[in-house]
């Protein structure tokens, strides 16, 4: 439950350590983007494991932290280390659940670097009577409206398309058969075309083709046919109505459909992973852009020049992608994709994931192009050193592609039907 709190002020928000050496104009501009939130006895507020990107703070009651290996601990206002934030490392190393009524504050982290940050312009933000600074009026705008309504629960995310959502829970039940996921494709007569032609591809196809829809989901199988359309229906996110960003979101589409394809065949040489699972992964790894494109659509032309929204898009994008998958009830493996894949040189441990997969995906991606000049080569990144692909010059990976360059082609075509 969130609440309006008149009683918190800029020295309840000093107390805190995160937020102790702000200035008073700087607690003035975080007091007005953040609210109490409220929980009732045994209410989680935590879950272990997350990777959210927010800061707990408890301002009254009691909490229970339980560790992984059954240890707790009860933490009220009274105690030293309700000055940091709850269970501050990610991933969240506790379940933390109230004990009794507690108020607390979620703030998202980047509002709080913004706020604090002198060199992002958020003195512009300053309270009454004092001037706005002439270099940021809108380059801070979208990013701190949107981290507002984020941390306040206000923001509209995008909706997995209901096609997929229905598949999905039919596969949940043991007694659906190709019949039954062909019934509930045919509804949208484009995704049937597109998994028709999938089934025929050379990707997928057998001696014969198939003319059916129900052909083609028993030559797929239920679970590659869910995947296949959970793929296919993300294009119909990928549009806006705005004449001046309908060029930025198909410049989207068109970069995530060519990492996704990258994404696929490298897969296919990498056995450890699945290929459509890692074509899924590198499909979504930007879905974040889609909310944040079209929540700029309601502001003025100036907050839609290029240079504003990619930096909203680059400060936002990690965080609403990850929190959008979680909304769609996405597997972690696809959350940690799209919250770390533009961190090129993350170090995650000896075991390759899909993240990995994606960031050499994105980096294939950008050989030959401008972007090449502004991300580390690819034979630099620890993602290399988890993956079976092979030493990978920037030379190396080039002949991949070239070998590769009918199935990516083969792949985007899927994506692009």
């Amino acid at each position: 439950m969130i609440s309006a709190n008149n009683d918190l002020t800029i020295d309840s928000l000093r107390r805190f350590i995160p937020l102790r050496d702000m200035s008073d104009p700087q607690l003035h501009v975080l007091l007005r983007a953040v609210d109490t939130r409220q929980a009732r006895p045994g209410e989680l507020l935590i879950k272990i494991g997350s990777r959210d990107n927010f800061s707990y703070l408890l301002l009254k009651g009691t909490v229970r932290l339980k560790a992984e290996d059954g240890k707790v601990m009860d933490l009220n206002t009274d105690h030293p280390s309700a000055l940091s934030p709850l269970a501050r490392l990610v991933p969240r190393m506790y379940d933390v659940s109230a004990v009794t009524p507690v108020e607390y504050l979620r703030i998202d982290n980047n509002l709080i670097k913004d706020v604090s940050s002198e060199s992002q312009g958020l003195p512009a933000y300053q309270v009454s009577g004092e001037q706005e600074g002439e270099a940021t009026d809108f380059e801070n705008q979208i990013t701190f409206s949107f981290l507002q309504d984020l941390n306040q629960d206000k923001l509209q995310l995008p909706s997995l398309p209901e096609v997929a959502v229905r598949i999905g829970r039919a596969m949940e039940d043991d007694k659906t058969d190709a019949s039954d996921i062909a019934r509930i494709i045919q509804t949208d007569p484009v995704i049937t075309a597109k998994l028709i032609k999938a089934a025929n591809s050379a990707l997928y196809g057998g001696q014969s083709s198939v003319e059916t829809c129900s052909s083609a989901v028993i030559r797929l199988g239920n679970k590659l046919t869910h995947k296949l359309v959970l793929t296919f229906t993300l294009q119909d996110l990928f549009r806006t109505d705005s004449r001046l960003l309908q060029k930025r979101m198909k410049e989207l589409w068109t970069h995530s459909t060519k990492v996704a394809a990258i994404c696929y065949v490298l897969a296919k040489r990498e056995k450890r992973f699945d290929p459509e699972h890692a074509m899924l992964a590198g499909l979504m790894h930007d879905i974040g852009v889609v909310a944040i494109l079209n929540y700029a659509n309601d502001y003025p032309e100036e907050v839609q020049k290029p240079d504003v929204l990619e930096q909203a898009i680059s400060r936002l994008r990690a965080q609403t992608g990850s929190m959008i998958l979680s909304k769609w009830g996405f597997a972690t493996e696809f959350i940690v994709a799209t919250l770390e894949c533009e961190e090129w040189m993350r170090d995650n441990g000896a075991n390759a994931d899909y993240c990995d997969l994606v960031i050499i995906a994105q980096l294939h991606s950008f050989v030959g192009t401008d972007m090449a000049m502004r991300v580390p080569a690819i034979h630099k990144v620890p993602a290399l050193k988890r993956l079976d692909l092979g030493d990978l010059t920037p030379r190396a990976s080039l002949k991949i592609l070239e070998e590769a360059k009918d199935q990516i082609s083969e792949a985007e075509a899927l994506l692009n039907f």
